[in-house]
């Protein structure tokens, strides 16, 4: 098969290769079931992931609303208020025309 050289050396590798732990017959409870080593926890929380940032919100770009005009002035809010005025009376006139166009039937 294989010479006597060979064999020892695969002894002596198999020697010195990590042992498997042997598995014990006994149950574990749980609260060693759960209990982590000082290793195992360090191992875990670098193997957390990152924290995720909000996206930012992006911003809007400014306002292209029109300006609003000025405030008008005492004088021009009175003549707005008289032209409204002469523009109900003279439509008024117009309809009395429109309703009566002949002479007026009332005797003099």
């Amino acid at each position: 098969m294989g010479s006597a050289m060979a064999k020892k050396t695969r002894k002596k590798a198999a020697a010195k290769a990590p042992k498997k732990p042997k598995t014990s017959t006994k149950k574990k409870s749980a609260a060693t079931k759960t209990k982590k080593t000082k290793k195992q926890r360090k191992a875990a929380a670098k193997l957390v992931a990152p924290k995720k940032f909000k996206p930012v919100a992006k911003k809007k770009p400014a306002d292209t609303t029109v300006s609003k005009p000025p405030p008008q002035s005492f004088v021009q809010k009175v003549e707005n208020v008289f032209t409204g005025v002469v523009d109900t009376l003279t439509d008024a006139e117009r309809l009395v025309r429109k309703l009566d166009p002949g002479d007026s039937r009332e005797p003099e």
